[in-house]
C-alpha cells in the first residue's frame, strides 16, 4: 500500500529510466546555458516579460511544450511525470517564462474539456511555441465565481491576478453561466478586454488583472462538466507548481550549503557550527519529503481520482515547504543574504508567490479529507 493506494490503483512500480535522466540533463543544460538566475535577475530588472528566443528553442530543439500533449496534437505524447521533470528545472533557476501559465495551467483545461475542435486549434499551436495562454479564474470555490457569462456567451467581470495575463494570446476564463461555472475561451483582441500589468512580489514572473465587459467568448466542452474539467486541471497544475517548488529547494539548499562550506568565522567554516548543521539537515529533509509528494502526485493517471488526491497533498506540503527554505536561505546566508544582489531573496520570492497561486496549502488541507473519504482512500 502506498498512502492508501494498492498497487492494482497506482500501476507498475516507479523508478527513473534513460529517457528520464536524458530529460533532465537535456532540460537542464540548455537552462544554465540560456536561463540562469542571473539571466531571470536581468530579465526582471529590464522588465522584460521572457526571453522569446529561448521560448522558441524549447519548443523547437527540445520540444517541451508539447511534451505531455497527444502526438494528434502536435505533441510528444508524454506524461505529466515527463513534464515535471522539466518544470522542477525551470524552479531551480527560477525560469519566468510563459511556461508553467501556458502548458502548466491553460493547456490541461483545453486537454481535458472534450472539446476536439478546440484542442485540434490551439494545442499544436502550444506545442509549436507560436501561442501563450493564461488561465483566468478569481477562486477555486464554484460557488464564488465572479466573473458571469450571459446566454449569448458573452463574460463580465474582474479576475484580480492572473499569470502571464498581461499579453498571453489565449485567455481561458473559468465563468459562471446558464449550466455552471466552465471554461471560456476569450480571442485575442476581443472587446471589453482590459488587462492592467500588476507589479508581483516575484519579480521573476509576471501577472495581470483581467477586467472583462461583454466580452465576447465561447464555451469550452460539454454543457454542465465545466468545474469538473478545471477542477482536473487544477489538480495536473498542482503537481507541476509543486515540482516548480521542489526545483526551487534543492537550488536554495544547494546555495546555502555551498556557503556554509566556504564561509568562515572564528577560525572554521560555519557548517560546521551545530546550528547551521541542524537547519541545513532541516532543509535537506522538506526538500525530500517534498520530492516525493511531488512525483508521486505526477506517477498517477491524469485526471484520476489518486492524481487529484496526490496533488492536494503536495501542494498542501511543498508551498510551506519552500517558503519556510527561503526564509532559512536568507538567514543562513547572514548579513549578504538580506542585500538586493544576492539571488537569496528571489527564492524566497518565488516561494511566497508560488504558496497561493493554486490555493493555500491550509485550503488544500480543507480539501483532502473529502477527497479521500470520496474516492475511498483512507483519510
Amino acid at each position: 500500500m502506498v498512502h492508501g493506494v494498492d498497487a492494482e490503483q497506482r500501476g507498475p512500480e516507479f523508478g527513473w529510466t534513460d529517457e528520464h535522466r536524458a530529460l533532465r540533463a537535456t532540460v537542464r543544460g540548455i537552462l544554465a546555458e540560456r536561463a540562469p538566475v542571473a539571466r531571470a535577475r536581468e530579465l526582471a530588472e529590464a522588465g522584460e516579460r521572457h526571453d522569446p528566443a529561448l521560448w522558441s528553442s524549447l519548443a523547437r530543439d527540445v520540444g517541451l511544450q508539447g511534451l505531455a500533449l497527444p502526438e494528434r496534437h502536435g505533441g510528444s505524447g508524454g506524461t505529466l511525470l515527463d513534464l515535471a521533470i522539466a518544470v522542477e528545472e525551470m524552479g531551480r533557476v527560477l525560469y519566468g517564462g510563459p511556461f508553467l501559465s501556458t502548458v502548466g495551467l491553460a493547456a490541461p483545461v483545453l486537454l481535458l474539456g472534450d472539446d476536439e475542435r478546440a484542442a485540434a486549434t490551439y494545442l499544436p499551436e502550444i506545442a509549436d511555441g507560436v501561442l501563450t495562454a493564461a488561465l483566468a479564474v478569481d477562486t477555486w470555490v464554484e460557488d464564488r465565481v465572479a466573473v458571469t457569462a450571459d446566454g449569448a456567451g458573452a463574460l463580465t467581470g474582474t479576475v484580480p491576478v492572473v499569470l502571464d495575463g498581461a499579453d498571453a494570446d489565449l485567455l481561458v476564463v473559468a465563468a459562471c453561466g446558464p449550466d455552471g461555472v466552465a471554461p471560456y475561451l476569450v480571442e485575442p483582441g476581443a472587446a471589453g478586454v482590459e488587462r492592467t500589468p500588476l507589479e508581483t512580489l516575484d519579480l521573476t514572473r509576471r501577472a495581470a488583472r483581467i477586467q472583462l465587459a461583454v466580452t465576447p467568448a465561447s464555451p469550452l466542452g460539454a454543457p454542465g462538466r465545466g468545474w469538473e474539467v478545471l477542477a482536473a486541471a487544477r489538480a495536473a497544475a498542482s503537481v507541476l507548481l509543486a515540482a516548480e517548488q521542489v526545483g526551487g529547494m534543492t537550488a536554495a539548499t544547494e546555495l546555502t550549503a555551498e556557503y556554509a562550506r566556504t564561509r568562515r568565522q572564528f577560525g572554521r567554516s560555519i557548517g560546521s557550527f551545530q546550528g547551521v548543521k541542524h537547519r541545513l539537515a532541516d532543509m535537506s529533509v522538506r526538500v525530500e519529503l517534498a520530492h516525493s509528494a511531488a512525483y508521486w502526485a505526477a506517477w498517477q493517471p491524469l485526471g484520476s481520482p489518486a492524481q487529484a488526491y496526490g496533488a492536494a497533498i503536495a501542494r498542501s506540503y511543498c508551498g510551506d515547504a519552500f517558503l519556510q527554505t527561503g526564509l532559512d536561505t536568507i538567514q543562513l546566508h547572514g548579513g549578504i543574504g538580506f542585500t538586493w544582489e544576492h539571488d537569496a531573496h528571489l527564492y524566497l520570492r518565488r516561494a511566497r508567490a508560488d504558496r497561493t497561486l493554486l490555493g493555500t496549502p491550509v485550503q488544500a488541507r480543507a480539501e483532502l479529507v473529502p477527497a479521500a473519504t470520496t474516492e475511498g482512500i483512507p483519510a
